[in-house]
């Protein structure tokens, strides 16, 4: 049997090497993007060793294929039914000597060969009917549209243009196949029914496909039976002669094997083209994704900035509290802690009644505001945080649930895991808030900085007062009777006053200078605790933010960063062999 293989010499045979070869890379390269388009291309590839080019016949089931391939060849060779009696492909093969025989190949399809296939080398294919009541004969005819080097579209007179009919047409379309339609079994039709029914599918083909091929109008039946000899001439019963005569013409202009190898090239760049679309719309979302994460992770620190403002603004305003009480209770001592004020009678509910309104007034009602402001500016601005994370995280999330699949389905897959592990820890946080648990946090540790303030407010106003009495008891004027304790020093240099005159006044300045020193102490230790409290909460929701940057969104960002990388170099590796593909076309149009 003569191929088109036998026959190739010089440049040709050199360029259908490179195809080859050319082919099997780029079928590598869709490894991971689709098996089926993988072996597609590999069947191409095998194809053009075999090298014979694949005229396929394709159409409903009761359109009236086998009886149109047996016309085109001039004689009954294929079985013919009104039923999908088979599900073979059947194969006739150029040969000079008829093969009425049928040889079932180990791919399943049948073989024949027959000298009138329209030129050496050249192939006729009979696909089962689309339309089938048997899936597999679907399936098998699709599997094998894009085999073919040209599509001879088989239309019925009596149902034209059946949806199935607009999808073969779409898919022969998108793998870049020339198109031929025929519109069989016009004997049924009347002359004007014949002429409506053209024009209804030259409408239908340009509306939905935009499509204008050649349209031819047909009876097999009349042909086959007329028996119509495969030179053309004379009458043309049924108008299949016509059809022979434009087929060899194409031959004569361009030999099958150029046209072949163009063709295959053809369907092989409409499948890189589609790859590169939807690995371009890939690389656009994971961009966008990354993108939004970035945003989410500069949010967060957004957020801690905004926590340790808050923190400042809060600390100082204390502080400015704190300060007052420190300047008054100064005062206080100036004023109640004088050697005018020995000799006289002192009220110590008096003087504790003078200290509470002079010294504390509203300091604890302000230090109170101040530290339920910045708890509620933290709790409001976290719990719109943590909303606004979700809100991004699930459009993110809705993004990846739009991935068609393909093209690294697993590392999606994982993805969407870890945005769904990244939202359920979101929405936990932001329960916290909405539940009351983190405030209540907050103010538990205000409350006991508050407790500590006025247990430190108590202990200051009793060491004054208690100082002050000692000064008017008598006893310790006169050098006798007890001493507090908290004030031994003080007790001791007011006797020495008594005694010894100056140095005792100098000993009193002494003792009044410890006692401010005293006061002061504590009120730094109160200013060093509520900053400390104020650390301690901001440092807290900084590390909640940080915790959740680092564990759940810095993981998501380096998956779109791989995935991003990888979708970069496949694009790269398709676009290099589009290139490959249009250096290869040039050179074999320009073979003579």
């Amino acid at each position: 049997m003569a191929n088109l293989a036998t026959t190739m010499q010089g440049p040709i045979a050199a360029l259908r090497e490179k195809e080859i070869e050319l082919l099997n890379d780029v079928a590598l390269a869709l490894n991971e993007a689709g098996e089926e388009d993988r072996k597609r291309i590999q069947d191409m590839a095998q194809d053009l060793r075999d090298m014979f080019f694949m005229v396929a016949v394709i159409g409903e089931f009761n359109a009236g294929k086998s009886t149109f391939v047996n016309a085109l060849i001039g004689e009954k060779l294929l079985p013919m039914g009104i039923t999908p009696t088979t599900e073979y492909i059947e194969l006739i093969r150029y040969n000079e000597i008829a093969s009425r025989t049928p040889v079932i190949r180990a791919d399943g399809l049948r073989e024949w060969s027959h000298p009138n296939t329209g030129a050496a080398g050249v192939a006729i294919v009979d696909t089962p009917g689309t339309g089938s009541i048997f899936l597999k004969h679907e399936i098998t005819a699709k599997q094998f549209l894009h085999r073919s080097d040209m599509v001879i579209f088989l239309l019925s007179a009596k149902q034209a243009f059946a949806e199935s009919d607009r999808l073969y047409l779409d898919l022969a379309q998108q793998y870049g196949k020339k198109i031929i339609l025929v519109v069989n079994q016009i004997d049924l039709l009347s002359p004007g029914e014949q002429a409506e029914v053209r024009r209804f599918i030259e409408m239908q083909v340009k509306q939905t496909l935009n499509l204008e091929p050649l349209i031819f109008m047909t009876s097999a039946r009349d042909a086959l039976n007329a028996m119509v000899g495969d030179n053309g001439t004379g009458s043309d019963p049924g108008g299949v002669a016509a059809i022979r005569a434009y087929l060899r013409g194409l031959y004569s202009e361009t030999p099958p094997a150029k046209q072949k190898l163009l063709v295959q090239l053809e369907t092989a760049d409409r499948l890189l083209q589609t790859y590169l679309q939807d690995i371009q719309q890939k690389t656009g979302l994971v961009g966008s994704d990354i993108i939004r994460v970035k945003d989410i992770q500069q949010e967060l620190q957004r957020q801690s900035i905004g926590l340790e403002t808050q923190m400042k603004e809060a600390g100082a305003n204390i502080d400015t509290v704190l300060e007052g009480v420190r300047a008054r209770g100064l005062a206080f001592i100036d004023t109640y802690l004088t050697l005018r004020n020995l000799g006289r009678g002192i009220d110590k509910h008096q003087l504790q009644t003078e200290f509470q309104e002079n010294v504390i007034g509203r300091s604890l009602k302000e230090i109170n505001e101040y530290a339920g402001e910045y708890i509620n500016a933290v709790v409001d601005q976290s719990r719109l945080y943590w909303r606004s994370v979700l809100d991004r995280l699930n459009q993110l999330k809705d993004l990846m649930e739009q991935e068609p699949g393909g093209l690294d389905a697993g590392i999606y897959a994982e993805q969407r895991t870890g945005l769904q592990e990244a939202i359920r820890i979101a929405e936990t946080e932001l329960k916290t808030y909405s539940s009351g648990v983190v405030l209540n946090e907050l103010k538990q540790m205000f409350d006991t900085n508050m407790g500590n303030f006025q247990v430190t407010a108590a202990l200051t106003a009793g060491g004054l007062i208690t100082a002050l009495v000692a000064f008017a008891t008598p006893g310790v004027l006169l050098g006798t009777g007890a001493a507090p304790l908290a004030f031994p020093a003080f007790v001791a240099g007011a006797a020495v006053a008594v005694v010894f005159g100056i140095p005792a006044f100098r000993s009193f300045r002494r003792i009044t200078r410890e006692t401010k020193q005293a006061f002061n102490e504590r009120v730094d230790l109160l200013i060093k605790n509520y900053h400390t409290s104020l650390d301690e909460l901001t440092k807290k929701e900084r590390n909640r933010l940080t915790q959740y940057g680092n564990q759940i969104l810095t993981p998501i960002f380096s998956r779109l960063e791989v995935l991003s990388k990888r979708y970069g170099d496949q694009q790269t590796q398709l676009t290099r062999y589009q290139r490959e593909i249009l250096d290869l076309r040039g050179r074999i149009e320009n073979v003579q």
